[in-house]
Parts: C-alpha cells; sequence; structure tokens
C-alpha cells in the first residue's frame, strides 16, 4: 500500500500526545499505536528490508505491524536472557534494523548500543568496551569485520545474526518483563562522531528523547512525506522517525546516504521533504541532478553541521514551494546545528532563492532551547565577538556513558558547549568553526569553516573543500585540500584567486591548496564529518609534503616551492 498523508494527526491530536507526561522514547511505538487513527494503514517504508515475524523480508509497516515486530523481537531478547539495565551491542549494516532493535529492547528497560555500521571495527570494538553489552547483535558482514575480535569482551555472553533470529513468529512479551521508563532512565546509547577523537557513548534517556520531537509536535504541519536519509543509527534520525510515527507523518527510512542514493530515493518515493546532513547535501550538489527526479521535494532539512551556503544555493533550484495555494519554481532549505548531544537542532535558518547568503549564518532560535554565546569565563559575549556556542534544553543529553570528567567538562554556566565558536549579532547567530579546528597564525586566527565557506562561494569550480592547520616549521598556516568539478583546474589559480577572497573577507591567506585525486583525500567518519585530526597529521610537515605533491598543490609560503 502506499504511502499517505491520511495517517496524520490533527493539530489538537498532536498538542494532546505532547502534553502526556508518560510518553518518552522507551515507549514511542506503543503510544503511537494507540493513538493513531488509521493504525493499520502504510506509515513507513524501509529502504532496506527486514524480516516480518512470518520471517519475510519486507518493506512496507503499519504502526501495528512495527508494533507486533518489536514485541517479538522483545520476547526473543528476553528468551536470551536480557534484563533491565543490560546492554546490548547493535553493529549492523546501516538501516532501519538499528531502530526495531532499539523499539524491542526497550520495552524490557535494556539499553542498546547502536553502532553506525561504516565504523571502523576497531571503533566499534573500542565502543563495545567501554559499554559492557551482554550480547551482540550483528550481519555476516559486521561479524567478518570483526574477526572474532568481539570474543575478548569480558561481558560478553552471546552473539546472533539476524538470520539466527528470521523466523520470530508473533510472540507476546510477559508481563514482568515488560518495564515502564521513568523520566530520566537510559533509553539508548548512540556515539558521537569522533572528528575530534575516538567517538563517545552518549547516553539518551526516556523524558530527554523526546524533548525535541514533543516541542515539535506543538507546531503546525503541512501534509508530508519525509525520505530520512541520515544515518539510522544516529540519534538524529531515531528522533525523527519518532517525531513521524507519533504525528502520523509518512516515513521513508532510507539507508543510502550518498547523493546518488538520495537522487534514487526522490525519484522512486518521491517526498515531499528530505532530511540528511551535510555530507550528504554537498555530494548532490555536485552532481548533474535531473530536475525530475525532484519535483515532489518541497523542503530539504539538514541537521548536524550547518550547511554551506554555496551547495544550498544549487539544491533549491529544484523541488518546488507553494504560495497562497500556488504551486512555483524553487525549494526551501532548512538548516539547523546539531550534535549527538545536543538532542534537538535549537537554532533555524530558512534559506530561498530569494534569501541573502548569509556567510556562516545559522539561524534564529526556536523555543525548543536557550542559546548562548559564552567566553571562558562563562559570561556572556558581546555581540560580534566570537565565542563558545552554548545550549540549556531539555534535550541535551545526561550524560556520556562511563565518562562523567568529559561530559562535565563539556559544560558551562549551566550550558551545554557544542565544541563550536560562534558569534551572535542580536537573535542572528554565525557559525565559524569548531574550537579545536581553528587556526592561529601570525596573520590572526583563521576560522576553518568560515574559510571553507568563503572558497567555496569564491570558486564555483570547487565542489567540496576542507581546510586545516598545517606547519611550516612551528608556525601554524591554513592549508585547503579541494574536490574540483573539472580536471582543467589549475592549483596555483585557484590559490591567488582563494588567497584574494579569503584576505577581504579578513581570514588568512592560505600556505598551501592541494586538489583532491580522489575521495579518500578529503576522510570522512562514519557519519561522514570530515576527519580533519587526520589532515592536520598529513600536512604536520609542509615543506616536505609540498616536495611530494608534484601537480597537485600550490604553495603560497616562503622557502616552499611553488607547483
Amino acid at each position: 500500500m502506499p504511502l499517505s498523508t491520511q495517517t496524520m494527526l490533527d493539530q489538537e491530536a498532536r498538542r494532546r500526545i505532547s502534553e502526556d507526561p508518560s510518553l518518552g522514547g522507551g515507549n514511542t511505538w506503543r503510544k503511537a499505536l494507540e493513538i493513531s487513527p488509521h493504525p493499520d494503514l502504510t506509515c513507513l517504508v524501509a529502504d532496506r528490508p527486514v524480516p516480518g515475524v512470518d520471517g519475510i523480508d519486507r518493506s512496507e509497516f503499519n504502526l501495528r505491524q512495527l508494533d507486533e515486530l518489536a514485541e517479538s523481537w522483545a520476547a526473543f531478547y528476553w528468551d536470551r536472557g536480557v534484563r533491565l539495565r543490560d546492554r546490548v551491542a547493535v553493529y549492523v549494516e546501516d538501516s532501519f534494523d538499528d531502530q526495531l532493535q532499539l523499539a524491542a529492547l526497550a520495552r524490557l528497560g535494556a539499553i542498546p548500543l547502536l553502532v553506525n555500521g561504516r565504523m571502523d571495527p576497531a571503533l566499534a570494538l573500542s565502543l563495545m568496551a567501554r559499554t559492557d553489552p551482554v550480547g551482540l547483535y550483528t550481519d555476516h558482514a559486521h561479524l567478518a569485520l570483526l574477526d572474532g575480535r568481539h570474543t575478548q569482551l569480558a561481558s560478553l555472553r552471546w552473539t546472533i545474526t539476524g538470520d539466527d533470529a528470521r523466523a520470530l513468529g508473533r510472540r507476546t512479551l510477559p508481563e514482568r518483563a515488560r518495564y515502564r521508563h521513568g523520566d530520566d532512565d537510559p533509553v539508548f546509547l548512540c556515539h558521537s562522531s569522533g572528528t575530534t577523537g575516538n567517538p563517545k557513548p552518549v547516553i539518551w534517556a526516556h523524558r530527554q528523547s523526546l524533548a525535541g520531537p514533543g516541542w515539535r509536535l506543538t507546531v503546525p504541519e503541512e501534509p508530508t512525506v519525509m525520505l530520512s536519509a541520515a544515518p539510522q543509527s544516529h540519534s538524529s534520525a531515531i528522533a525523527y522517525t519518532n517525531y513521524s510515527l507519533l504525528c502520523g507523518m509518512p516515513l521513508i527510512s532510507f539507508s543510502d546516504q550518498s547523493g546518488a542514493g538520495v537522487a534514487r530515493g526522490a525519484r522512486e518515493h518521491r517526498p515531499t521533504r528530505i532530511l540528511a546532513f551535510n555530507q550528504t547535501y554537498s555530494e548532490l550538489a555536485a552532481m548533474e541532478l535531473d530536475p525530475a527526479d525532484f519535483t515532489s521535494v518541497r523542503e530539504w532539512q539538514n541537521t548536524g553541521d550547518s550547511a554551506h551556503d554555496a551547495h544550498i544555493r544549487k539544491l533549491i533550484r529544484h523541488g518546488h514551494h507553494v504560495v497562497d495555494g500556488e504551486r512555483r519554481p524553487g525549494s526551501v532549505f532548512s538548516d539547523g546545528l546539531g550534535s549527538s548531544e545536543l538532542g534537538w537542532a535549537t537554532l533555524r535558518r530558512y534559506v530561498t532563492q530569494d534569501t541573502t547568503p548569509r556567510p556562516r549564518f545559522l539561524g534564529n532560535p526556536v523555543p525548543a532551547g536557550e542559546v548562548a554565546v559564552l567566553r571562558e569565563d562563562g559570561t556572556a559575549a558581546a555581540d560580534g565577538e566570537v565565542g563558545l556556542f552554548g545550549l540549556r534544553s531539555d534535550s541535551v543529553v545526561p550524560g556520556y556513558w562511563n565518562d562523567a570528567d568529559t561530559y562535565y567538562r563539556s559544560k558551562l554556566a549551566g550550558y551545554w558547549l557544542s565544541g563550536d565558536l560562534a558569534y551572535r549579532e542580536g537573535d542572528d547567530f554565525f557559525h565559524v568553526d569548531r574550537a579545536v579546528d581553528s587556526i592561529r597564525t601570525p596573520e590572526g586566527t583563521g576560522y576553518s569553516v568560515l574559510m571553507e565557506e568563503i572558497l567555496l562561494l569564491a570558486l564555483p569550480e570547487v565542489a567540496d573543500c576542507a581546510v586545516v592547520a598545517g606547519h611550516h616549521g612551528d608556525v601554524p598556516a591554513p592549508v585547503a585540500v579541494v574536490r574540483v568539478a573539472t580536471d582543467r583546474a589549475e592549483p596555483a589559480e585557484l590559490l591567488a584567486r582563494a588567497n584574494s577572497a579569503l584576505v577581504e573577507a579578513g581570514q588568512p591567506p592560505l600556505a598551501l591548496l592541494e586538489t583532491a585525486l580522489d575521495d579518500d583525500a578529503i576522510p570522512t567518519g562514519a557519519t561522514g564529518k570530515v576527519l580533519k585530526r587526520l589532515l592536520r597529521e598529513r600536512y604536520a610537515d609542509l615543506g616536505a609534503y609540498a616536495a611530494s605533491a608534484t601537480g597537485r598543490a600550490a604553495t603560497a609560503v616562503d622557502g616552499l616551492a611553488v607547483r
């Protein structure tokens, strides 16, 4: 049965469920079933099928079928000896299966550790070791990647794959096994992106995990079909799945986060809204898109790292928007800064074809929380002064598993510090960099993310780029690695134009610009974020590196050969 917006709740029903004091991440699926006026209509499509209770792979589900499948899995885990507060690691090909296992284990009060399937197995094992799981749910491909190393985990009692439980049958969980969460009970563990170090296990609690979606339920929603192409093991995808099930918004849970994959998803499913991370949008912006694939799209929604304006402008040429009931060309881009720890993006901006470009503009606060820019002593920064971005909200996570020290070092004056540098002009907030990525040069501090925005706007042939700190001796110097859309781009000419734009914008010039030979030239982590710590290692000795980069790099530092 095709998806239909007939499943969506009216505004009064949405308000009532948002005010339910028992609602949280531990019972979202059951609450959605209780309140839905159409529980037998298809509400979710998974592009990567999962076995139903009869063992037959299926992609389409209504709320009754989702509840039945989660219930049967919960009974399966109960029979395996899983009990309250036990952790179970989930390490599979990223898909809706991650969220199915979460919903099942939550019924027992157990705590799944959801590990992105793209994560390096050594890092995945390190996360497991820090959380002491009693069991591991995986697939044959990831079991092979682990190569038996998981058996060294002292807490691990069993390992299963989906094939071991393919024919679950229709099961009902014993009433004594069913857990009723309190507000602060942990429901699942996800992990940070690992861009600044090893990924950290992030705790999401019952009430906290619904703070953002609960607020969104109070906001009127037009009939919408969403394609969710954020990593399905990530808290952002989980939050939007919970929101979609509660309000009845039809959802396509999409596991292929590549630009080509999302283009295919838009063509096949005709969503009204697409949710993805910045990396997906940068890939889409670099492609020659067929406008016919995106005629249904009214809105692109970004969470995680704020998107670059140059990429946004290419995407909003496609799709449509509606004014006074009239359909008009061009879509809207909804951008938000978020992270695994923030729980919900509390700044939002909307970009249309008529919006004036404002480099690194994050948007304005939404009522889901309180945002601030702070000095290191916890006092409020003045307008225009770069400081630490902080958030105070019920959506902020309660901690890291087994790592209170790191958690509390990330708090200041009652605010959670996201690790970003920002400034404000009244209610307008601007992002300049991650705190660990700023570059202190003799010419002044360079803000790598702001510099990337400037380069993308000044160099139209550059599809994507990353700016990091290199070193010329003991002196830090900005370096850019760029992915160009044409093989005719000359590094020296690009460097000259790049530095002209940077200096005009008040940023220090690049010491070296390198054109990327392949995708590995800009390394990314499991969630698609650029791993700048690896790039800093690459450019730690610019003199030696320039000597090895014949033909693809240009330098602008005395003592380095210009190529």
